[in-house]
């Protein structure tokens, strides 16, 4: 269920800033009858963004053919996208992840209706905008499931983060995921960046929670620690 009240999209009881454009992903399968009913279920509207992900380019043709027919009279971007079997899931959602922040602010619809590889990558697509969102200026306020060819969507009842991430870790995830791999260098790059400056022993701590939520890893160079991102640091920030 889902209603608008000062400013806030209220969804399962989640409230989400309410912004005007949506970002609608929609899996898309070689048979993209449910793709269409899943992007008729999206409630499209003037100025909205629409990415098509599957796996059959001749498929997202067609679909993209319909979107266009249906939404003439609505100045939307369609977009699709082939997703190559051979790229990793991570490469895969972080290539999606940032599309999303490109088309930002916006409202992100997801209905996952395409082959089991196309619905892994929007399912983990889901939780990481859920984990980011906040701030890249994305909401996540709807996925839904096309199971079939004349079946209702079915809502996930919650969309679950991947790790809690305080701003601070964050953007010192981004500045790893740069290139910046000594605590004195993130120092650094944090006041530049994001005009801010902030003390060693702060940055030393997030490093710590970062490294203990298995977004980064370490290693001794010398008499410093070089840090990296992990799999999963990669999924929920890098480029």
């Amino acid at each position: 269920m889902e209603w608008v009240s000062q400013g806030y999209v209220f969804y399962h009881g989640e409230a989400y800033p309410s912004m005007d454009k949506k970002c609608i992903i929609i899996g898309a399968g070689i048979n993209i009858t449910p793709a269409r009913l899943a992007l008729i279920n999206s409630d499209v509207n003037d100025g909205d963004f629409i990415a098509l992900v599957g796996i059959s380019s001749d498929a997202l043709k067609a679909l993209v053919e319909f979107a266009k027919q249906v939404y003439q009279d609505l100045n939307i971007e369609v977009k699709p996208i082939t997703v190559n079997t051979q790229v990793s899931l991570v490469d895969a959602v972080s290539t999606l992840r940032g599309m999303v922040e490109a088309n930002a602010p916006c409202d992100v619809v997801i209905g996952i209706a395409g082959d089991r590889w196309v619905t892994t990558i929007l399912s983990f697509l889901a939780m990481t905008l859920a984990t980011v969102g906040g701030f890249i200026d994305v909401s996540v306020n709807r996925v839904f499931i096309m199971p079939g060819d004349k079946d209702e969507p079915v809502d996930w009842p919650i969309i679950p983060r991947l790790v809690d991430l305080s701003l601070v870790e964050y953007r010192v995830l981004k500045l790893i995921c740069s290139g910046y791999s000594l605590a004195k260098e993130i120092v650094k790059g944090y006041a530049s960046r994001f005009n801010e400056p902030i003390p060693l022993q702060a940055i030393e701590r997030t490093l710590a929670k970062l490294r203990s939520k298995g977004l980064i890893d370490s290693k001794p160079v010398g008499k410093a620690l070089v840090y990296e991102e992990t799999q999963l640091g990669r999924l929920v920030a890098c480029s």
